[in-house]
């Protein structure tokens, strides 16, 4: 098992027992809206492992849904100026690398490591960013469905729509590219590690 598997299996152990202690600490403390948060997030996480995501993207998966989650419960979008820019940028895109991942564990999806000749090997780069712009967008209308809701509990407005989308569309990209960087390595491993079998058996 590569240093980066090891890591990410770590960290995403370490993420989901930090889900678990934070739901029960809010439903302990009375918080029950941030403990069932907390709650979906765990059965998100546990779904990502389930469907055998690498674990590089699942434990940033993880733990970016530990910090969004906890900067909604505790309104840090509107303590700290910049940290609304840094969830969109960093959220949307690892969603829908996991998503990508999980689409092609049920074989709805070609792997990034399999590109053929028809299908060009930047294909799960575009997927991925045309999900993460999509959950970008989705994410504004819930802003908006939450203002019109309960106006003190969402301050938005037209340029920090603007700038979420474009973070979040930001984002997306590079995650596409880590998916696409992803899927070259593997394929290159398996390449060379059939070479290597190939030279042993003669």
């Amino acid at each position: 098992m590569s240093a980066s598997r090891t890591a990410g299996r770590w960290i995403f152990d370490l993420a989901v027992l930090v889900a678990v202690a934070s739901a029960v600490w809010l439903a302990v403390t009375g918080d029950w809206d941030g403990a069932l948060r907390f709650a979906l997030m765990v059965g998100f996480m546990l779904a990502a492992r389930a469907a055998d995501v690498p674990a590089p993207f699942a434990g940033a998966f993880a733990v970016l849904l530990i910090l969004a989650t906890w900067a909604s419960v505790q309104h840090w979008y509107r303590e700290i100026a910049w940290f609304d820019v840094l969830v969109h940028f960093l959220t949307p895109g690892s969603l829908a690398a996991v998503a990508y991942f999980v689409l092609v564990r049920f074989r709805l999806l070609p792997p990034a490591r399999g590109a053929s000749p028809a299908l060009r090997s930047s294909a799960p780069a575009v997927w991925v960013v045309l999900v993460g712009t999509t959950a970008a967008v989705l994410w504004e209308y819930y802003e908006w469905i939450v203002e019109q809701i309960a106006p003190a509990g969402m301050l938005v407005g037209y340029t920090d729509t603007v700038v979420d989308l474009f973070a979040g569309m930001l984002g997306s990209a590079v995650a596409g590219g880590l998916v696409t960087a992803w899927g070259r390595r593997r394929r290159h491993g398996v390449a060379h590690r059939g070479a290597a079998s190939t030279g042993a058996a003669r």
